[in-house]
């Protein structure tokens, strides 16, 4: 039987971690371990240590000293998440694949699993993983995001604009999401809410790179020819704009040089809506 003294070296050495003292809790952990190396409580929390300080190949060792004491969900997860940092995603894909077998109701493994497959362009994989992950716990973060990417990315956007939405109930403020979801409607033909996604960014944000990229691929000889000022050539385009699409990407392209970002953007919707009709 341990000694009772050994636990209050433990206790102490946990109290010290907790306030920041990490090469005294160290020091206690290794004490600890000398007196007697079969405490498993301190190989993981030296686990712990480590791996917060990045010395990971020592977090490591201590994991895998533990999982010799005796198996568990949380080292296992512990090691292939080391594993992760290390871009060791086949490696880390097997330890977490015993974390999940030692507890299928962990979310945790599913979901770096999910990342592992992703690094190695496994996208099918990946995908699988971040379902299951939902399974568990529906209203996880990183695999919402990650989904609605993937099926962004595969033409998906129906089911793209679901997880977009899901993630946006919560954080309707995500400008990323909404970056991406403005791009969704933008390609599948719904330009108002394009537009309104847009505006509303334009609120949110300092910047959106979407209308400011799709700006720089139109051609601005607008700016050089024989109409004038910029308030001139407004008005000039503006009595083209019924009959002449390319009137209305040139107004866009003046409002937004006259700082007028939510006309240029009405302007430029207008547009596209006459291009997909």
């Amino acid at each position: 039987m341990i000694h009772e003294g050994i636990h209050d070296r433990f206790n102490k050495a946990v109290e010290m971690e907790r306030t920041g003292a990490y090469p005294q809790a160290l020091t206690e952990y290794f004490s600890i371990i000398k007196e007697d190396n079969t405490y498993r409580n301190a190989y993981i929390n030296m686990g712990s240590l480590f791996s917060r300080m990045n010395h990971l190949s020592y977090a490591m060792e201590c994991y895998q000293k533990a999982i010799k004491l005796g198996e568990d969900f949380i080292n296992y997860f512990n090691i292939g998440c080391i594993h992760y940092r290390l871009a060791h995603y086949k490696n880390a894909i097997i330890s977490l694949e015993k974390s999940k077998k030692l507890n299928n109701n962990f979310p945790l493994p599913l979901l770096v699993i999910g990342l592992c497959y992703s690094r190695l362009g496994n996208i099918k994989a990946a995908e699988s993983n971040f379902k299951h992950v939902l399974k568990i716990k529906p209203d996880n973060r990183v695999s919402l995001t990650a989904l609605a990417i993937i099926m962004y990315n595969s033409e998906r956007y129906k089911e793209s604009l679901k997880y977009i939405n899901t993630i946006m109930l919560k954080d309707p403020t995500n400008i990323r999401l909404r970056e991406l979801k403005s791009s969704i409607l933008y390609k599948t033909g719904n330009i108002d809410a394009c537009t309104n996604e847009i505006k509303h960014l334009k609120i949110i944000s300092n910047g959106f790179l979407f209308y400011d990229e799709y700006i720089k691929s139109v051609p601005v000889q607008i700016y050089t020819d024989k109409y004038g000022t910029l308030d001139e050539k407004i008005e000039f385009l503006e009595d083209r704009a019924d009959s002449d699409q390319n009137s209305l990407i040139s107004l866009s392209l003046c409002h937004l040089f006259k700082g007028e970002t939510e006309k240029a953007i009405d302007y430029l919707m207008e547009a596209k809506k006459r291009i997909l009709n």
